[in-house]
């Protein structure tokens, strides 16, 4: 016992001292993982490292820490997640002197809500992040960091299939980082993610060689994007399901499908087994189209659940920023009634009644967004309980709450049917497959076998989100 007590001093000394270099190479690890799309190794370091940072009190590998969670679990599709590490970030900036990170704050931010379909307020902060770019005094960090975050734009606009938009996008990062002295690692990603964009917008106008150009002169850039490289893969096999030569799109798809799987990036898994599944249809292997068929399903329905818990997260997280933005407003109208203390009666007077007048249409503002978001969220239950209880009121209250949706079906298809209106006005609350099925008392294939029916009545691609279609009609 007195030879433990004498040597546990020894193993005390015998732990590896904690400093900024061994912390920062610890980070240098967390990327490895990130290209690698290993998220799960990534946070369970990165929770280690937050640790060692605490311990020792620095700032940067804080700030790095809470990012590189914030980025696992966005990867992850965690979305609320990613938004609490995001958080964390904001009180180390005030220690640190790290000028580009709130602005890579901001981006994922924006990455989360175009995660959840919200492109509008993704765009916001993206907007606003490109004005706080141009004031970073390091030339090449100014321009690695405004062309990642125009990729971000390029992004948005391509999943609002606006594609002029961003064609004028891909070619701005281009211009952006042409304007460097030296191009890094960063900058050579933005510049393939630049050309990706240009090659899959292409690709939805029909222009094939324009996307082949834009995809080789993607595939020419030297640098390693490891299992995120399934990107490249499916656009080739587009555009060889494009010029009709299957079998090669076939190819194409199986190994991006091995490289997304790896990544773990499940929502481009799922639009891959939908792709290949199509290319199989018309090369008439039914047996391995029905295979990736039921698996796009399968995989599309557990996203689907992932989807409506995140956009709940990210609408609190929402209404908590602008709850934050009136308190900042109300606390500013209280330092200008104090500082006018001192001046002459009149002019207080003028502005304690400014404040009053302001602070009461604040008020009122607030109880009519209140009343407003009950009654919306009351009017919405209400209407998901009776298409679960299959009642015939269903369609009737649905076009009480929804008063535009239907007439824009009708003018798409006057022909439509009331139990195909019910249909699409479930697709519009984003029901799965498999509820619909439960609700309706059908089987699943039967449901899908109707989403096949209604995409040609109504003229959906079969390559465009059928939910993402019903929603865009409000």
């Amino acid at each position: 016992m007195k030879f433990i007590i004498l040597f546990f001093p020894l193993l005390l000394f015998a732990q590896p001292k904690i400093t900024t270099a061994t912390i920062d190479k610890r980070l240098e690890e967390s990327n490895a993982l990130l290209i690698d799309g290993q998220t799960d190794d990534m946070i369970t370091l990165n929770l280690s490292i937050l640790d060692d940072a605490k311990h020792i009190n620095y700032a940067e590998g804080k700030l790095s820490a809470y990012y590189n969670l914030a980025l696992a679990f966005s990867m992850q599709y965690r979305y609320n997640k990613s938004n609490y590490y995001l958080k964390m970030m904001e009180p180390e900036f005030k220690n640190s002197n790290a000028e580009d990170q709130e602005i890579s704050m901001n981006i994922l931010y924006s990455i989360n809500y175009r995660g959840i379909k919200m492109y509008d307020e993704s765009l916001k902060k993206l907007k606003k992040n490109l004005t706080m770019a141009d004031d970073l005094k390091n030339d090449s960090t100014r321009h690695a960091i405004k062309g990642m975050i125009l990729v971000q734009v390029g992004r948005n606009y391509l999943e609002k299939k606006m594609y002029d938009s961003v064609t004028y996008y891909g070619k701005k990062i281009v211009d952006e980082l042409k304007k460097s002295k030296k191009m890094d690692t960063g900058m050579n990603t933005s510049l393939k993610a630049a050309m990706l964009l240009l090659s899959e917008a292409k690709l939805n106008e029909n222009k094939i060689d324009s996307a082949e150009y834009y995809i080789k002169s993607a595939q020419s850039i030297a640098v390693d994007w490891g299992n995120n490289d399934f990107a490249t893969y499916k656009l080739l096999g587009q555009i060889c399901d494009a010029r009709k030569q299957y079998d090669a799109a076939i190819v194409n798809y199986e190994k991006a499908i091995v490289l997304a799987a790896k990544a773990k990036n499940f929502r481009k898994l799922s639009e891959l087994y939908g792709l290949i599944s199509r290319s199989y249809e018309k090369t008439g292997q039914i047996d391995n189209e029905n295979k990736y068929e039921l698996k796009y399903s399968r995989l599309n329905d557990s996203l689907k659940k992932i989807d409506d818990n995140n956009l709940k997260d990210t609408v609190d997280l929402l209404v908590e920023e602008k709850q934050k933005n009136l308190k900042n407003e109300n606390h500013l109208l209280l330092y200008i009634m104090i500082g006018g203390i001192g001046i002459l009666a009149v002019i207080f007077f003028m502005i304690n009644k400014r404040i009053k007048k302001k602070n009461k249409m604040l008020n009122v503002r607030e109880i009519e967004t209140k009343e407003l978001n009950q009654k919306l969220n009351i009017a919405f239950e209400e209407v998901i309980q009776l298409a679960k209880n299959n009642d015939p009121e269903f369609l009737t209250r649905f076009q009480e709450v929804y008063p535009e949706f239907v007439p824009k079906l009708m003018k798409i298809e006057p022909q439509l049917q009331s139990t195909e209106l019910k249909f699409c006005a479930m697709l519009f609350l984003n029901f799965s497959t498999k509820d619909i099925a439960a609700y309706t008392f059908v089987q699943p294939q039967s449901v899908q076998t109707r989403k096949n029916r209604l995409r040609k009545r109504l003229g959906i691609s079969s390559d465009e989100d059928i939910y993402l279609w019903m929603l865009n009609l409000r």
